[in-house]
């Protein structure tokens, strides 16, 4: 059963399937209006949570987002997760510490009071763009554009673990790193969301898991409407937005079991560390901290470190948000395989309707990669496989792609590989989603 809190039901919402009390008892049937007195009568009754039949990826999701305590094995002498601030208490009191912090004291007064803009001004990015065709791209062109990844990833790593080490690091060094890839946004942003699904055999997922949080966050960026500069400050905060981490052990971070009271606390402390990492950065700019001070706070107050609910958080750390969660759950990790593309896009939909991120940010990501994400292998309903390679604004189920096989499954030459624009083609629609390294590990089948 998945447990949703009361928290999340919002007066005038429909039920969409009925949900339950922890016995069993029905409490709301499918297709009731939520009335604000059943809201609170419910917390009368003392009724802190109702529950859904939920399948294995609400599970997941629901794990993710809100992850149990074991605490049977909560310890009293947890490692503390820093060295650099080397008196630091380890878990809650720890926290508490760093939550008193002048640092984050002073980003929340920026907020609070409007000092700092998020909202789109001037020429949007995107009017500049155009889209690259599959005959344009030539091998080499392929080629330069996987190097491209390979080199802005091993920066990354070094960018991150200067850091972490407590060097300073060129401000200019990671904004080089985004304006690369915003040119490239510029020529052929398909191919950019394309990267995005790129898996590097690391044995840290951060590295990747930072540079793909970039290279989407430019895209729904864009989408949305903002300008060259502050789509530069979003990607930078993107890159740098999980750094506090690496502060992290690695115990803790890699464990495949529920994390105990203190290593939860352990891990809602890195957007705070990070901050302080942040420092080693000479002139960066504002929004930067406030992306990776807040990109996990969440729509309703359910986030962390502060809690914060819409209205005190930055956009720009919305628009990360959305990158955030949708790479973490399309990559995969110690404790399990990654989701299909198509599975982190509905549990990215599914979190917009539980109040936790921002629809209008995870619509900008659908109307440029769509519900089957760029680099997704389909089935189509003719029985041929394919790649899919181009979306079509907000025929977000209906995207374009390059057909690989025939009907009969056989693999068709490059040569004999088409385009099929499933928006003006309705005799063919998508039937199932496959991992995208089905055929091959070649980011660039089908491009």
């Amino acid at each position: 059963m998945l447990e949703i809190p009361i928290s999340f039901l919002a007066p005038g919402q429909v039920s969409d399937q009925t949900y339950y009390s922890k016995s069993g008892e029905v409490i709301i049937k499918k297709n009731v209006v939520i009335t604000p007195q059943f809201i609170a009568a419910l917390k009368q009754q003392n009724i802190e949570s109702i529950y859904a039949e939920g399948s294995s990826d609400d599970e997941e999701l629901n794990n993710i987002l809100f992850p149990e305590i074991d605490e049977s094995s909560i310890s009293d002498s947890a490692t503390s997760t820093s060295t650099f601030l080397p008196n630091l208490q380890a878990g809650k009191e720890g926290f508490i510490e760093l939550i008193k912090g002048s640092i984050n004291t002073n980003l929340d007064r920026l907020i609070s009071e409007r000092k700092t803009e998020d909202k789109p001004s001037g020429p949007a990015y995107r009017e500049n763009a155009s889209r690259m065709k599959r005959s344009e791209r030539t091998t080499t062109y392929k080629s330069d554009v996987i190097s491209g990844y390979d080199d802005a990833l091993a920066k990354t790593k070094t960018i991150l673990n200067n850091l972490t080490n407590g060097q300073s690091v060129s401000t200019e060094l990671i904004r080089n790193i985004v304006v690369k890839f915003m040119k490239l946004f510029l020529t052929d942003r398909d191919i950019l969301l394309n990267l995005s699904l790129q898996k590097p055999n690391d044995t840290d997922y951060l590295y990747s898991h930072s540079l793909n949080t970039c290279l989407l966050s430019i895209n729904i960026a864009a989408a949305y409407g903002y300008n060259e500069t502050q789509i530069t400050e979003i990607g930078m905060g993107a890159l740098l937005h999980d750094v506090g981490m690496l502060l992290v052990p690695k115990e803790i971070r890699f464990k495949q079991s529920r994390p105990t009271e203190d290593e939860w606390f352990e891990i809602q402390k890195h957007p705070l560390l990070g901050l302080y990492l942040l420092e080693k950065i000479p002139r960066l700019p504002e929004p930067v901290s406030l992306v990776a001070y807040q990109v996990h706070e969440r729509e309703n107050g359910k986030g962390y470190p502060k809690q914060r609910s819409s209205r005190l958080i930055h956009n720009y750390a919305k628009v990360v948000a959305v990158a955030d969660v949708f790479e973490a759950l399309s990559s995969p990790r110690s404790y399990r395989e990654a989701n299909l593309p198509y599975k982190a896009m509905e549990m990215v939909i599914r979190m917009t309707r539980q109040g936790l991120i921002s629809g209008e940010f995870v619509k900008a990501l659908l109307e440029y990669s769509s519900l089957f994400p760029i680099g997704s292998i389909v089935e189509l309903s003719n029985n041929c496989l394919a790649k899919v390679v181009q979306s079509n604004g907000t025929s977000f189920a209906k995207p374009s792609v390059c057909v690989l096989t025939d009907s009969k499954g056989n693999i068709l030459s490059e040569e004999d590989q088409y385009t099929e624009n499933l928006s003006e083609n309705t005799s063919i629609q998508i039937i199932k989603a496959h991992r995208s390294n089905y055929f091959s590990n070649d980011p660039m089948l089908g491009f």
